[in-house]
């Protein structure tokens, strides 16, 4: 779809970029340059890493990495092709393995968190080639047979946070690490409000007039999804875009995909 972006306040650290016309992009597939525009800017989240499970093989994810890139020169571009990062499949060995990368041609990518098994936490991805590049928080793993949970997505605010099995932190400028389920809070993101235990669910922090702000949002805990690019907490899912998932027992998608977010 696309949105006009009405004013400059409303993203405080990009402001508003060309026409102020916004193109969201949540499958892969093309950016066709409209007729006269001569510049674009994206930005790009990665998939959150995925979860992994058998018996004795546990795991949670990484956050997806962030890019955002200006370019001033599509002479002779007509199009340009759009791959949109897709969450990986459920891990059944200890070998790591990685969510897809967003792109926008070769010009920009953000990678995807990673994630595997026997109780490993994984690493976030980054931004790759761009003006502004941030990295995904660490997913956190607490014992073979307990709890775990995912990190958070990287936003333009900077990296996302990792996962923990503590209480509730400062906030992250990225989306925000989980708590597991032996803590009280999930973290806080940027602007993402935190969830208590199984009582109350983490709050987004989404500006809805503001692209800026996404993947700023609270981890999950416990039984709570990440929203807005929050890992997920024990048995949760990771917030989209990009947030790592929780350990879960059972194979599923269960981190937040990709987004491409094109702006002229």
């Amino acid at each position: 779809m696309t949105i006009p972006i009405q004013a400059q306040v409303t993203n405080p650290v990009t402001g508003v970029f060309g026409t102020g016309q916004v193109q969201f992009f949540t499958t892969s597939g093309a950016w066709t340059v409209p007729l006269g525009i001569g510049k674009v800017r994206v930005r790009l989240w990665g998939a959150g890493g995925n979860n992994a499970t058998t018996a004795s093989n546990l795991g949670t994810g990484g956050g997806g990495g962030f890019a955002l890139k200006a370019i001033y020169d599509l002479s002779g571009v007509t199009s340009v092709a759009i791959t949109v990062g897709a969450v990986g499949a459920t891990a059944t060995t200890s070998t790591a393995l990685t969510s897809g990368t967003s792109s926008f041609g070769s010009y920009v990518s953000a990678t995807g968190g990673s994630y595997s098994g026997f109780a490993q936490g994984q690493l976030g991805g980054t931004g790759v080639g761009g003006d502004i590049n941030t990295s995904g928080g660490a997913g956190v793993f607490q014992g073979a047979t307990t709890t775990g949970s995912g990190g958070g997505s990287a936003s333009v605010f900077g990296n996302g946070g990792s996962g923990s099995s503590g209480g509730a932190s400062t906030p992250n400028l990225g989306g925000a690490g989980a708590g597991s389920v032996s803590s009280t809070t999930a973290y806080a993101g940027f602007l993402g409000l935190a969830g208590y235990s199984t009582t109350i669910a983490p709050q987004s922090g989404l500006n809805p007039f503001s692209i800026d702000f996404i993947g700023t949002g609270a981890g999950g805990n416990t039984s709570f999804a990440g929203v807005n690019g929050g890992g997920g907490g024990t048995g949760s899912l990771g917030g989209f875009p990009g947030g790592g998932a929780g350990y879960f027992g059972t194979s599923g998608t269960y981190a937040g995909q990709g987004l491409v977010i094109v702006e002229w």
